[in-house]
């Protein structure tokens, strides 16, 4: 697989450090970029960004800094050559490990959505455009706009 595009890795550094001032301020949980996750399905994935709520971070977890089990939320950064992967089988593995969210960000559109896990399957909860502020249902009080983050307007 090729190496992530320099604006993919400016995407996820810039969300990253917004969603880890939210999580500090609010004391909610932790986001950790690019860190190991074994999931419940037997699977390991790497997501770009994942949330844990604070009640879980002991059980999820590991002493080594990785993931046992399933994030309360998992952030994707679509690029055009990851596309399918995310939309489709990582989507498929968090839905059958029980991910509660799941945010896709276009990296070309700059836009984001915001999935919620039902036994059916993910519902979209919130979309925003280039240039729209984003409110997270996921996280209460985190709000995005990807467009001015990145500087462009």
């Amino acid at each position: 697989m090729a190496s992530p595009t320099r604006k993919h890795q400016r995407i996820v550094g810039r969300l990253y450090g917004q969603m880890d001032r939210w999580t500090q301020e609010s004391q909610a949980g932790s986001v950790e970029m690019e860190v190991d996750v074994a999931l419940p399905i037997g699977k390991g994935v790497i997501p770009d960004l994942t949330f844990i709520r604070r009640e879980r971070e002991a059980e999820l977890l590991t002493p080594e800094g990785k993931v046992r089990g399933a994030p309360d939320l998992v952030v994707e950064v679509i690029s055009p050559t990851t596309r399918t992967r995310d939309t489709v089988q990582k989507l498929r593995s968090y839905h059958e490990s029980g991910v509660a969210w799941y945010w896709l960000v276009d990296s070309e559109t700059l836009s984001v959505q915001e999935l919620q896990w039902t036994p059916e399957g993910y519902v979209i909860r919130g979309v925003a455009e280039a240039g729209e502020v984003f409110r997270s249902q996921a996280l209460e009080g985190f709000e995005l706009n990807l467009q001015a983050l990145l500087g462009e307007q």
